[in-house]
């Protein structure tokens, strides 16, 4: 049984730093054909900045809802993560109301029916009546619209995580491995209503990251010191480096036709496969145990523009998400590219418009909540802080 958690930690601006990362990638990867998506790190592995984000969601959620949770404050520990999940809910809804508001006035004033057609926007017109049930349910799940329902799925598993992990975090990341596999096995999850599936992002497989993210943050608020392990740094860096070869030249022919199953979903992103999954855990681990950590512990304020959009990393998300497809249809509808990021001048040119544009208003947007909210810079420097983790050597606000 867990005992109680005492104390607090400084907030350490590496997690909002890696966070804020994460927006800016995700956000250039939901531009279809822009340039700058050939150099997000999805190019150069198996995993993507949607894994990268799931993780820290876990290490956050640790660090803000678990130490209440075993210190006697179970019962406001779920009262914050409800209200939580009614924040996101409320978000989600505005975001794809809006976002289809954008479509629809782009296909009038440009003459696009065709605007309305992708990515299972066809539904509202299709089976309208379906459709908004199915955006009420969380059950719509379309393009650029479905990362907040994972995330809420999730956070509603998150008290038994908790309930588990007080008995045991082996027995909570073993809970979860097992319900990532059954998923896997027999390929359930959330239903995709109008449409027919699960959801993209499946709750019950990603909640697997999530939950090695959460376990993370319990040791790393309890200080736990864990010495890093030359031989594992080596299999992880030879794992990232062969990913590496065979996602750029590319090698996925060369892999043996095989039953799915013998690969746990292989490749497969709605399922978390296990390359994916494996490549993620090596990517944090090599991260981790790089001088990386202290270099940016040495230098990082509360004032760094990064740090500050992963600070606010809800309406952040938000709006990037409405100017991915703002940018989007600027591309494809308006100069008529194609959904190739090949360069040209002009193309080069206009994806430098849309992604500069739209990462200054992120920006814009993160340092007006910041100065909205003055009270909330920390009382003490993360640089100040004492060492807890070790070689690690990564500190996580709460």
């Amino acid at each position: 049984m867990d005992t109680a958690i005492s104390g607090k930690m400084p907030r350490d601006y590496r997690i909002d730093f890696f966070r804020g990362l994460a927006l800016i990638s995700i956000f250039v990867n939901h531009i279809p054909g822009n340039w700058f998506s050939n150099f997000t790190h999805r190019n150069f592995g198996l995993s993507d900045a949607a894994e990268v984000f799931v993780l820290l969601a876990g290490i956050s959620a640790a660090l803000a809802y678990y130490p209440r949770f075993v210190n006697g404050q179970a019962g406001l520990s779920v009262a914050q993560i409800v209200k939580r999940i009614g924040t996101l809910y409320i978000a989600h809804l505005s975001s794809i109301a809006i976002g289809f508001a954008v479509y629809a006035g782009a296909s009038l004033w440009l003459n696009q029916p065709d605007l309305l057609i992708p990515d299972e926007r066809h539904w509202i017109l299709d089976q309208t009546v379906q459709s908004l049930f199915g955006i009420g349910a969380l059950t719509y799940q379309t393009g650029n619209f479905n990362i907040l329902p994972m995330y809420i799925g999730m956070l509603a598993l998150l008290p038994f995580i908790m309930i588990l992990a007080r008995i045991s975090l082996l027995l909570a990341l073993a809970s979860s491995a097992v319900l990532w596999l059954v998923a896997n096995i027999f390929h359930f999850g959330p239903p995709n209503f109008p449409g027919n599936g699960v959801w993209y992002f499946n709750p019950l497989t990603w909640q697997l990251i999530f939950t090695i993210g959460f376990c993370c943050g319990v040791h790393l608020r309890r200080g736990t010191r864990i010495a890093p392990s030359p031989l594992i740094y080596a299999a992880a860096l030879a794992y990232l480096i062969a990913a590496a070869l065979l996602v750029m030249l590319p090698l996925w022919d060369r892999f043996p036709v095989l039953p799915e199953w013998v690969w746990i979903s292989g490749f497969n992103k709605s399922w978390v496969g296990l390359f994916r999954l494996v490549h993620l855990l090596a990517f944090a681990y090599v991260i981790l145990c790089s001088p990386i950590p202290a270099f940016l512990k040495a230098r990082l304020t509360h004032d760094n523009w990064i740090v500050s959009l992963g600070r606010n990393t809800l309406p952040v998300f938000w709006l990037s998400t409405l100017l991915a497809v703002i940018g989007h249809i600027i591309r494809e509808d308006v100069f008529m590219l194609p959904n190739d990021p090949m360069l040209t001048m002009k193309s080069f040119a206009i994806d430098c418009l849309i992604v500069g544009v739209g990462a200054a208003l992120l920006f814009a947007l993160a340092l007006l909540l910041d100065w909205l909210k003055p009270g909330a810079k920390p009382r003490q420097h993360a640089s100040e802080a004492p060492r807890r983790l070790g070689a690690a050597r990564l500190e996580l606000a709460e």
